[in-house]
């Protein structure tokens, strides 16, 4: 069985790979996924889409442009056109021929790998059709241990207990509410991710003595860099809040960093 969402209750850490290895390898993309592993991940986060054809791919972005050889809007384009393209080349050519997965794919990775799966709903223009589509998915391929659903649409993740109440759910959050956890409690939210500029101590205690879960996504290494160079240091902090077991998984691009940060854990 993939590691809890509250790990930090039975002593350990979530390594969560941001779409895969995407430091070192093409993001989203199975191949990312078990690098991650590789490298030591314990979980991946992924992003979600719908193609014209109401069919389920592992993509960030509304468009192609950025991580495929395609072009134009991924609601615009049917699975078949899709599966064709080339979702390695751009991000350097010795990944040539790397393809963009469905979350049917994804998911029967995640459980021949015993994987957790953060699954970011990134669909903007039809996320009621998402949520069926892929809760239907989830329930087919028997996934509901393997995942957790996130978003930054905390409506959408209401929707989501409402519809399956075994699945648990992760809100993404880029501020501070004035009550974090009564936040959490009125959209039925089991985890709550946060930003290493929002993060707060206080918070995390609270969060966890409310039974929610805490998620700490961190930058690259080298975008820190400025902070310790200077005297300011987060190192300490994060390695203090998990030591304590305030934090129940680490989330960013460079995995290799993460778990220097989770060797005390």
């Amino acid at each position: 069985m993939p590691l809890p969402l509250h790990a930090a209750r039975h002593g350990s850490l979530r390594i969560a790979a941001h779409r895969g290895f995407s430091r070192r390898f093409p993001e989203n993309t199975v191949f990312a996924f078990q690098k991650a592993v590789d490298a030591g991940a314990n979980e991946c986060e992924i992003d979600l889409m719908l193609t014209r054809d109401d069919q389920i791919v592992v993509i960030h972005d509304r468009t192609l442009d950025r991580t495929t050889n395609g072009f134009g809007f991924v609601a615009d384009q049917d699975l078949e056109h899709i599966l064709s393209l080339d979702a390695g080349a751009k991000f350097d050519p010795r990944f040539t021929g790397t393809r963009v997965p469905t979350l049917a794919d994804t998911l029967l990775w995640a459980k021949q790998t015993d994987t957790r799966l953060a699954i970011e709903m990134k669909e903007p223009e039809r996320a009621d059709r998402l949520i069926d589509l892929m809760i239907g998915t989830l329930k087919e391929l028997d996934a509901f241990d393997h995942v957790a659903i996130s978003s930054f649409d905390h409506i959408d993740l209401l929707r989501v207990k409402e519809i399956e109440p075994r699945l648990q759910t992760e809100a993404i959050i880029h501020h501070r509410p004035v009550d974090i956890v009564a936040s959490m409690r009125a959209g039925s939210i089991d985890g709550v991710s946060l930003e290493l500029n929002r993060f707060h101590r206080a918070d995390a205690e609270a969060l966890q003595e409310a039974g929610i879960a805490v998620r700490l996504s961190l930058p690259l290494p080298e975008k820190l860099a400025i902070f310790w160079q200077g005297g300011r240091d987060p190192h300490p902090m994060i390695r203090s809040c998990v030591q304590d077991r305030l934090v129940d998984a680490l989330i960013g691009d460079d995995v290799d960093f993460l778990r220097t940060l989770g060797v005390s854990a």
